[in-house]
């Protein structure tokens, strides 16, 4: 039984991944769009409440790591100069880029008012070695705000971002955007888009590439479990832009013994931005899977018709109102934001 508890870990803390851009990390991206597949592990399952009520259910997904970008080493910038100059250094610390071009730009304002950011990430390589190497947790706002920066269009641009042998494609955008600068809880320098007047985040992928991308990360993160996945069969089925059938077939060799496992869930968003999961099932094959199937089942069964918030933004000024999701060959998601 203790053999199979670390790859039931492994799944769940997948599924609780939405943050984008700490470091880019695709198993943050993963856990979006494997949705339905791993919300057994999201949380304590509390009934829908209506919107406006006093006590909301929890977010499926926390959203601030979507929304915080890293910041450099340092003082924290106190210049325009500062600012464009921090920004490149932390996503050069984490990216690798082809020559030339600028990753920040900006336009217009007197800091720290700007007419407008770019932050132009498009080819930008995830070094997946020094990934792996990297143990720091990620970025946690503290909510002690040291300085803030207004900008009348933001937008975050990283058509493609490169992985491996893998692209996926990911563009936010913001309006009248509030950036607070501050420390996380471990001392390091961020920046969190904290208000806006509306937002929207847009990510795309082929389904071959989230194949690929579930590979590579989820045997990075089961490593030290013992746990290797081998291959990862993914159908995404959207019935329409807020409801989509999930199908995710794993197939892994856990300490030296085949496991496979298929994991099958529907999942349908409404007009106030909930989530409901239905048709939650996991079997299980070769030799381990049928074992570890029957362990995980309980999980999923309490999950069952459950209804909350797709997700929050990070400081609770901007609301979700809309999301649209296409599967397929492609597999495109959107959302929309306003006050």
């Amino acid at each position: 039984m203790t053999g199979t508890k670390p790859f039931i870990a492994l799944l769940s803390r997948t599924g609780r991944a939405l943050g984008l851009l700490r470091r880019i990390s695709r198993r943050q991206i993963i856990g979006v769009l494997a949705i339905g597949a791993f919300f057994w592990g999201a949380g304590d399952g509390r009934p829908h409440v209506a919107m406006g009520a006093a006590h909301r259910p929890k977010p499926w997904f926390d959203a601030k790591g979507a929304f915080v970008f890293p910041l450099a080493e340092g003082a924290l910038p106190a210049t325009r100069e500062q600012f464009n100059h921090s920004l490149t250094q932390a996503w050069k610390a984490h990216l690798r880029f082809p020559e030339g071009g600028d990753i920040i730009q900006t336009e217009g304002g007197r800091y720290p008012a700007l007419g407008s950011l770019l932050i132009q990430l498009s080819g930008g390589i995830v070094d997946t070695k020094r990934e792996a190497e990297n143990n720091d947790p990620p970025l946690k706002p503290s909510g002690k705000v040291e300085g803030r920066v207004a900008v009348r269009q933001f937008d975050l641009d990283a058509q493609p971002l490169i992985t491996d042998k893998a692209k996926m494609s990911v563009h936010i955008a913001a309006t009248d955007a509030r950036l607070d600068i501050e420390h996380d809880e471990h001392g390091r320098p961020m920046m969190m888009l904290a208000d806006a007047t509306e937002a929207s985040f847009q990510f795309e992928a082929t389904n071959a590439d989230m194949e690929k991308m579930l590979v590579q990360d989820l045997t990075l993160a089961g490593k030290k479990y013992g746990v290797k996945v081998k291959k990862a069969t993914l159908k995404l089925t959207a019935v329409n832009n807020r409801s989509i059938d999930v199908d995710l077939h794993l197939s892994t060799v856990v300490a030296f013994v085949p496991a496979g496992m298929r994991f099958e869930a529907h999942v349908e968003i409404d007009n106030d931005m909930y989530a409901r999961l239905s048709h939650l099932k996991c079997e299980g094959d070769e030799a381990l899977g049928p074992l570890i199937s029957g362990l995980i089942r309980p999980g999923l069964a309490k999950y069952e018709g459950k209804s909350r918030p797709v997700f929050s933004f990070p400081t609770g000024q901007l609301k979700l109102k809309d999301v649209t999701i296409q599967g397929g060959d492609d597999v495109k998601i959107g959302a929309k934001f306003s006050r």
